[in-house]
């Protein structure tokens, strides 16, 4: 556990910059809402939201998608993983630190919900539609970290963002072959709540992307020069 918080922290080390704009980008979109009539609707926080949702799945799909392509590139990898770190700690502790990003991020988009909003019973909800995008870009970047373990991170990216979100486009999805379809689609009213089954449903299907990650990242040469 030790080892997997370490490289989560490296991981949120290398791009402290992104997680600074991470903080502020909920509440600068809340400020364009707020001015100049010092005053927010509900349908105007709403709609905003539901787009920083989309914002936040896609920025944490790149990171994570690029992690692996990045170390390999810098020569870290190799350092890492020759301190006895294994391939399943090392995509862990990638999960991880684009958990605590997801976290932040959201964590903050409810702040400003509050902020606009106040603490009243339509925003109670806010609470649950930040916990369903949080779950949602764990889906992501679980198979974005699949894929890039074997593909061009903008590649990998590119297809963890069509199978998260192109279902959204069809009319009715079912939760297993699309869980993050599912989670934005309860997440478009602040009457929505956490749905144990479909966030079940997500993290079960994360861990299985995991493993499959794993398996593909163990038979992978880890020491070609990118350059």
């Amino acid at each position: 556990m030790t080892v997997i918080l370490l490289l989560a922290r490296s991981f949120v080390r290398q791009n402290r910059w992104l997680l600074f704009i991470f903080l502020l980008w909920p509440l600068v979109l809340g400020a364009f809402v707020w001015f100049p009539h010092h005053t927010a609707t509900a349908a105007d926080v709403l709609e905003i939201v539901q787009q920083e949702i989309l914002y936040g799945l896609v920025i944490v799909t790149f990171l994570a998608s690029s992690a692996i392509h990045n170390e390999k590139r810098s020569r870290r990898i190799l350092g890492v993983l020759s301190k006895a770190v294994g391939r399943t700690q090392y995509l862990l502790g990638f999960l991880t630190g684009a958990t605590w990003f997801a976290a932040i991020y959201f964590g903050m988009m409810y702040v400003s919900v509050l902020w606009l909003l106040g603490f009243s019973i339509a925003t109670k909800g806010g609470l649950a539609l930040c916990f369903n995008g949080m779950i949602a870009a764990i889906w992501a970047v679980s198979l974005s970290l699949l894929l890039s373990t074997f593909a061009y991170p903008f590649i990998a990216a590119m297809l963890a963002g069509a199978a998260a979100l192109a279902p959204m486009l069809l009319a009715n999805t079912h939760p297993i072959l699309a869980p993050v379809a599912s989670l934005i689609r309860n997440s478009e009213s602040f009457s929505g709540t956490a749905m144990p089954g479909l966030i079940a449903i997500a993290l079960l299907e994360s861990a299985g992307f995991l493993v499959i990650g794993e398996q593909l990242f163990t038979r992978r040469d880890v020491t070609a020069n990118l350059e």
